[in-house]
């Protein structure tokens, strides 16, 4: 994961794309993710249709857009984690996660990273790059 993608997710707002269980796509918008110990980590409640539709099928995509002319879609495999240190660097870095959960030890608060990431680098002036995990 390069800092350029990781800067350009922390400026943007990313959506995060799930397969419902409904067998349709599902789309929302996340947080920047946190980046630590070599992955990319986002959190949910337990309690959400999102977390629900990556136990039944974890391939998800997350896509962010500067509003001018780049993008960044990041492909993977959505495994949870109940690592309390990321929980706790996730609290840390996100006051409004910090609000709503308040502990990492909230049984409702689930962190999961992408795993073996496929990211694609876009824009419109021709920019056409892939990077895997």
């Amino acid at each position: 994961m390069t800092q350029e993608i990781l800067d350009f997710l922390d400026k943007n707002v990313g959506f995060l794309a799930t397969k419902g269980t409904c067998g349709n796509p599902r789309v929302r918008p996340v947080q920047s993710p946190l980046y630590c110990k070599g992955k990319l980590y986002a959190c949910t409640s337990k309690k959400k249709g999102m977390y629900k539709h990556m136990q039944n099928f974890a391939g998800i995509e997350l896509s962010a857009f500067d509003g001018k002319d780049m993008w960044i879609r990041i492909r993977a495999k959505a495994v949870f984690d109940e690592n309390r240190e990321i929980k706790q660097k996730m609290l840390e870095k996100y006051p409004v996660v910090q609000a709503i959960y308040k502990s990492p030890d909230n049984p409702d608060f689930a962190v999961f990273y992408f795993d073996e990431p496929s990211i694609k680098i876009q824009s419109f002036s021709g920019r056409d790059e892939v990077i895997k995990g």
